[in-house]
This record gives structure tokens, sequence and C-alpha cells, in this order.
């Protein structure tokens, strides 16, 4: 029994779990199934199936609905017989005629109930808002779900807002229209406001709950009424006067109009009608009353960039105001400025010694005179106000004819173009009154019309017209101005190039720049801006202190600057010549102005920490600090000149670039700059490596705006009007310059006064370059070309055992370039070996018989 008991008793227990395991056998499958599900879902949330499906079934009904209504409303009525008897379920012969609706009598029956059995015409912003749905369901899904609240508001309202208008304008007007303006729910709607408050209160609503939605939903709307705008009255000024001071100015007019001189009558109407106000006041009181007027009849305010230093151009500045006194006009002056008249310098002294800064060479060389330059300046001309005045009215239709009203305040006359300042009215775009440059060119019939929006540091828009009749501006008139005077002891390199737009020279420092790129088309003005360039420097600095290295690939325009070879100009130790005109040596030259960096550097390191640059090298010279027995000199800045590099760039290539790209980066230190000049600025030819090492960019007129955007990063040099006129860029805002004018006769007499005077004797050479597949093989030895002092430094060399430029620079007092060519030398017969980096080469000959021996054998 207890046996049996046992297996008894343990048996349910064996079962129980068998079938609690059968049970979860069973409903496995529903749960992988429902799971299968919840996957699939969410699923397809993610990638957005399910409400592009929803969107593309949205797109389908808007689809029907709206070519549906389009031909319902143009169906003239003719479907609505099919519909009433489709409805009544009659079996006539109306059923048997075609729909003309585009979808058929389905069509027309969703049509008519969208339309005539919902809201009419409001049924156009339900549909917009289902538009609104499926092209953000689809295209935008991931928009705030707020957006679809407001959506749904801003077209509700307006559903149920046009429905009620268009219910009310059809009982106004009524008619036997197949169409419900409003709808049968609009007409509901419009009966029961209707019955309630009539018909004055029924506008009262709409009119009040449109309001409230504009204000809700506009800001400007929301501004408009927050600060209404009180229309002008006229002849009233906007700041209040004090008590009394109306008055007094009406009866100081009246006392001026009483006198006999005066032939004003303006003010007449006003005397009659304030005949009865109290007497006027005291002299104090009205001249204190005139102070505070704010009406500007006649302003004399010359603005100018330069205060004039004698008392003789205080006035130079003048200004005029085309006001009449007869009439009081509501539109606002303008005020006319003239450009100051140039604050010119005697040159009287140039021809005395010069005080002679420590280290100079050349004691008796003297500076050109300005007299070598001529005067194109026309003077007497003045300004024309009839011309001004026709502008300025141009100017102010076309925009007007635009709905852009612009109210002028001053007009700047230069050289060759006048800038006409407007300021636009408050909710004008800046932005589209840039875009009238083309529009006002035309009302204007002139060519280079140029917008600045906004002017740099004022609340204005600046428009810069060009002069019916341009004055030349002189390289005369910049070279003798009181400014580049002073300027030419504060800037290492000064450069004065022409005549900004109020009649002030343009002077830049180069070093500060420290490259300049120039492009322009031809015959715009670039060649006269190169020749104006390098005069400014001849002008300014002494053979010992600049050269310039040209490359001139049109063979003609620097040629005549060969007769100051042996003053100013550095060429290659084998060139014949040193302007450069064949293209196959300019690699050789640009590789040797590297060469040259890196000498300098190394010369910069050995001076000490003091010095950084060479303003600092050449200061450490003249003061004594740095002595020339110890291989110290002045360095001379040299300025590479290019004057067509897209020829340079076609003939060499990519050869070019990388020593440019070089000097570019790192020249500036040593006193070394670039001006490049191009016809063609395109990208081939000013590529990205060489615009991001030029910071600062002349542009010329070009003829697209591709061009210009290559050369300055925006449009504008497309719109200039040639001959000289160019804008300058320093990564800041563009300034426009009339471009300095040089004649050929004045090149020739300024070359023919530096030939003439005391020079170095040769052209400052540059270092040797040699090509790197010739730089490991063996030099020769021409003996022919050797060196006065090579017996000297070979027994040096040999009996100190140190093969070093510096060293042989050092203990000989000369230059690096020649102790350069005395190791070459050396190495061509065999006393030294190669160079090996910075280390010194080493001497192959130990003992001064062997050196003797072989010096025997060389001679």
């Amino acid at each position: 029994m207890a046996k049996t008991s046992g297996k008894t008793s343990s048996n349910p227990r064996g079962r129980r779990p068998a079938a609690g395991s059968a049970k979860r056998n069973a409903s496995s499958p529903l749960s992988d199934i429902a799971g299968g599900l919840r996957d699939l879902v969410t699923e397809n949330f993610s990638n957005r199936r399910i409400p592009t499906l929803v969107g593309l079934v949205l797109l389908a009904f808007f689809g029907f609905a709206c070519l549906s209504l389009i031909t319902f409303l143009f169906s003239g009525g003719s479907d609505q017989s099919l519909i009433l008897a489709s409805g009544e379920g009659e079996a006539t012969a109306e059923l048997a005629r075609e729909a003309k609706n585009i979808f058929g009598l389905p069509g027309a029956r969703i049509a008519d109930y969208l339309f005539n059995q919902l809201f009419g015409w409001g049924i156009v912003f339900a549909l917009s808002y289902l538009a609104f749905l499926f092209a953000h369901l689809i295209w935008r899904p991931r928009i705030a779900p707020y957006r679809y609240v407001t959506n749904f508001l801003i077209n509700g309202f307006l559903l149920l807002w046009t429905s009620v208008a268009a219910a009310g304008l059809q009982s106004l007007f009524p008619s036997d229209s197949f169409l419900r303006w409003g709808g049968l729910r609009g007409e509901e709607l419009f009966n029961y406001i209707y019955k309630g408050i009539g018909i004055a209160g029924l506008i009262g609503v709409l009119a009040f709950t449109l309001l409230i939605f504009a204000v809700t939903c506009s800001s400007r709307v929301l501004s408009a009424i927050q600060n209404p705008k009180v229309p002008k009255v006229p002849h009233v000024s906007v700041p209040r006067p004090e008590m009394g001071g109306f008055f007094s100015r009406l009866f100081s007019r009246k006392k001026q109009n009483e006198e006999p001189q005066s032939e004003e009558d303006g003010y007449s109407q006003a005397e009659d009608a304030w005949r009865d106000e109290p007497p006027m006041p005291t002299d104090d009181e009205d001249m204190d009353v005139q102070e505070e007027d704010p009406t500007p009849y006649v302003v004399h305010t010359p603005t100018t960039a330069t205060t004039s230093h004698t008392a003789e151009a205080a006035p130079s500045a003048t200004s005029f105001s085309r006001t009449t006194n007869s009439e009081p006009s509501d539109a606002p002056e303008m005020i006319v400025e003239e450009a100051p008249k140039d604050d010119l310098v005697e040159d009287g002294d140039r021809t005395a010694p010069e005080p002679l800064a420590p280290g100079i060479q050349l004691a008796l060389y003297r500076k050109p005179t300005i007299d070598l330059l001529r005067d194109y300046e026309q003077g007497g001309t003045g300004i024309d106000m009839e011309e001004i005045e026709y502008n300025k009215q141009k100017i102010i239709d076309t925009l007007a004819s635009f709905k852009m009203n612009v109210t002028p305040c001053k007009a700047t006359v230069g050289p060759t173009v006048t800038l006409y300042e407007v300021i636009p009215e408050s909710g004008i775009k800046v932005s589209r009154i840039k875009t009238m440059e083309d529009d006002i060119a035309m009302s204007l019939k002139s060519e280079g019309v140029r917008i600045i929006a906004p002017m740099p540091g004022l609340g204005t828009i600046g428009i810069e017209v060009p002069n019916s009749t341009p004055q030349t501006v002189s390289m005369r008139s910049i070279l003798a101005s009181r400014k580049y005077r002073e300027q030419q002891e504060k800037m290492e390199l000064p450069i004065g190039i022409g005549k900004t737009i109020t009649n002030e020279p343009f002077i830049f420092n180069l070093t500060k720049m420290p490259h300049l790129l120039i492009a322009g088309a031809t015959g715009q003005g670039k060649s006269v801006g190169l020749n104006a360039l390098i005069t400014s420097l001849l002008y300014s600095k002494r053979p010992e202190e600049l050269k310039f290295v040209m490359v001139d690939p049109k063979m003609l325009e620097f040629s005549i600057y060969e007769e100051i070879e042996r003053h100013f100009l550095a060429k290659l130790p084998d060139a014949e010549r040193a302007i450069i005109t064949d293209m196959t040596k300019v690699v050789a030259t640009l590789n040797s102005l590297c060469i040259e960096m890196d000498n300098r550097y190394r010369l910069l390191q050995t001076a000490g920490r003091a010095v950084r640059n060479i303003r600092e090298y050449n200061e450490q010279v003249r003061s004594g600090a740095l002595k020339r027995i110890d291989g110290h000199e002045i360095l001379p800045y040299i300025v590479l000149i290019v004057d067509e590099f897209a020829d340079l760039m076609m003939t060499v290539g990519k050869e070019v670039e990388q020593p440019i790209a070089r000097l570019a980066q790192k020249a500036r230190a040593a006193g070394i700059h670039m001006v490049i000049a191009t016809q063609r600025p395109s990208t081939d030819v000013i590529t990205g490596l060489i615009k991001a090492n030029f910071p600062a960019r002349i542009a010329f007129k070009v003829f697209s705006m591709v061009d210009s955007r290559t050369v300055l990063d925006s449009p504008g040099a497309n719109q200039l009007i040639g001959r000289g006129d160019m804008l300058f860029y320093q990564g800041k805002d563009m300034i426009r310059v009339q471009c300095a004018f040089m004649d050929t006769p004045e090149t020739e007499a300024i070359v023919e006064y530096i030939a003439q005077q005391e020079s170095t004797g040769s052209a400052y050479e540059l270092p040797e370059y040699i090509p790197e597949g010739e730089e490991n093989g063996a030099k020769g030895f021409n003996p022919n070309e050797k060196d006065s002092l090579f017996d000297e430094v070979a027994r040096m060399v040999v009996q100190t055992q140190v093969g070093s430029t510096s060293n042989i620079q050092r203990k000989f007092n000369i230059g690096y370039n020649r102790a350069g060519r005395l190791m070459d030398q050396l190495e061509g017969a065999g006393i030294v070996g190669v160079q090996e980096g910075s280390k010194p080469r080493e001497v192959y000959i130990k003992d001064q018989a062997t050196l003797e021996q072989l010096l025997q054998k060389l001679s």
C-alpha cells in the first residue's frame, strides 16, 4: 500500500509540469505572431513606410477632389440635373446623358458635396490643409507636431470666415447660379448670426475676427497697430519747439519779408494767418530758436578724410545745397559736397644734400624731383549742379517705380565718379536696392553704376555714378601731396597709386599687404597702374634700399627701365639682361629668390633674438649693433613684378606655382614682396594656392562677373568704367580708386634722371640656382672665372680644415653671394667636398704643400 500510494502520489507531480509546458507550447505561436506584427509595425514606422502610404492616399484624394471641383465649377450646372435625378432614384432620360465632369457622375457628386453641401469657397482652405498634410508626411516628416495643429487652426478659421462671408455676399446679391458661395453649412452659420445681431453686427464680427487673426499671425500688423504711422503735416517740424518758438519764427520771417532788399514772399500767407499773435521776442531768444530749428535749408558740412595742414587749404572743401527760400518744400534737401583740392608740398629742396643714414653707400645719389612729372589736372571746372540734380531725380524716380522710396541726403563729387547717398524708407530691404544697378544705369544712360549697400559705418546706401566729364588724375598730384610726404617716412614701401572718390590720395604700404595681385582686361589701365606703382617706389627709396626683379613676357612694358639696371634692378649672376623676357629663365629666377629668402633667414638668425624681420635687421645695422666686419650689411627690399602671369602659366605651368607659393608664404619677413598682374583672371591662372596667399588685390575693369568673383570674391569689377577705374580689396571693404595716369615721356624722364646718378656699379646679384638634376654632379673648374680671392680662401680653408661659406664671409668681409661662388669653385677644384645639409664641407687636402701643387696646376 505504501508503494502504491507512493506511486500514485508521485504521478501527479510528474504530470503537472508536462501539462504546463504543453500550455506554453500551445501559446507560443500566438506570441510569435504578435511579436512579428509588432516588429513589422515598428519597422514600417521607423523607415516611414506607413506615413508615406497615408500621404500618398491623401495626395490621391487631393488630386481627385481638385480636378472634380475645377470641372464642376466650369460645367455651368449641366451636371446638377444628373445629381438630382440619381438622388431621387428615378430612371429618367437624364441618367442616360454623360456627365461633363472629368470623373463622370461620381466626380460631380463629390464636387457638389464638397462645394454646395459643405463650405462653398471655404473648401479651398480645407484642400490647402490636405496638401500641407500629404506634403509633410511624404517629404518633411520631422516637422514639429504643433505645426500640424497651428496649420489646422489657421485653415479652419479661414474656411469658416470665408464661408460665412461668401454666404452673406450671396444673400446681398442674389443670383440664379447653381453654386452656393458659402455652402450649406456656411449659409446655416450665416443665418444663425444674422438672426441674432443683424447685418451690421455680422459685418462687425467678420471685421473684428479678421483683425484678431491678422494680429495673431502677422508681426507686421502687430507693429503697425502698436506704432501707427501718423501722416506728416506740411511745414511742421518733427521735434516740437518750446512754447512760443513757432510764433517767434513766424514773426522773424515777417520781419525779413518787410526788409526792402529781400525778395522772399513765400511766408505772406503765414503772416496773415497769425497776425494776432504776441510780438516778436528779443534777439537772444530769436537766436536760441534758430539754433533749435531742425529744418536745415542750407547745410555746410564738408566731409573729408584728411584735415588740411595749412591755412590756405582749410576752405578747400566746399558744399552746396539747392534750396529755395520762396516756397517751403516737403522734400528733404541734399547736401552736395565737392572733394577738397590737392594739398601739395613744394619740392624746392630735393636738389639739396640729403641727411644720410648710417650704412648708406651712395652719398651723391638724389631722388627724382616732382618737376619730371606733368600735371594733367583740369582745374576750374567746379560742380555741375544741373547734372547732379538730374542724376538725383532719375535715381529717385527709378527706385520709386519699383515701389522703393528713398530720401537723398548727400552727394560727394570726385574726380571721375559722384557718390550719391540715399536713405531708404522703413520696410524696404537693402538687398532689393542692391539689385537695381542695371535699372539705374539704363535710366541714367550711363555705365559703371555701382551700389554700395549699406555704406560702411553709415546708415545710408551709396550709389556711384560716373561723371559726364571725368578728370584725369596725374601722378604728380599724388607724389607731391602732403599725405604722401608724411607717409613716406612712416611706411617701408609706400605706394601712391591714385585718388579715392573724395579726391584723397590713396596710399598703402606694400610690406603690410604683403603681396599684391592685379587683374584687368586689356586697355583698362593695368600697365599704367604698374608704372605708377614702380614710380612711387622710385620716388621714395634709394638704390641701397630697394631692388626690382621684373618679368616682362610682352618684352616691351618694362624695357624702359633697363637704364637703371645698376641702380634698382636685380638679376642672376649669368644673366645678360636684368629684365626677364625669356620665360624659360623665370623658374630659375624664382628659385633663386627662394634661395635668397633662405639665406636672409639664416642671416637674421645669426643676428640675435632682437631681429625678427628685415626692418629690425637694417635698424640694427644702421645703429652699429651689427657690424659689417662680421658680414652684416643693409639688406634691400626686393619687389618681384610679373606683368602677364597668364602667359607665364601657359608657358611654364606648375613649375612656377611652387616657388611663388613659397615666396608668398614666407618671404614677407625677409623683405621680398611680389606684384603679379594678369589680363585673364580665370581659375586656371589664379589658382587657389596663389589666391590664398595674396590677400591684397586690385581689379581694373573686367568683362564678366565670373572674372570679378575670381579676383575680388564678389562682383563689382565688371561694373567699372575703365580708363584707370579700379577697386582695391584687402579682405575688408572694397575701395574705389581712380588710378593716376603716367605717360611714356614722364617715365623716360625719371629713368634718365636716375641713370645719371651715382650707382653701385652693377645690378644686385641673386644667388645662383642649380637644378636638382645637376646638384649632385661634379662641378667643373674654369680658370678664367677664378675669383681673385681664390688662392687666399683655399689656403685659409686648408689651414683651418673648415669648409663653411659663412666662415669665408666673415674672414674676408665679403657678401654671401661671393662667398658662395668661392665655395663652389673650391668644390670644382677638388679642395672641398659636396654640401651635406648645414654641416661644414669636408676638406680633401690636408696640408699646404699639396695645396700649393694644386694651385700651380690650376693657374
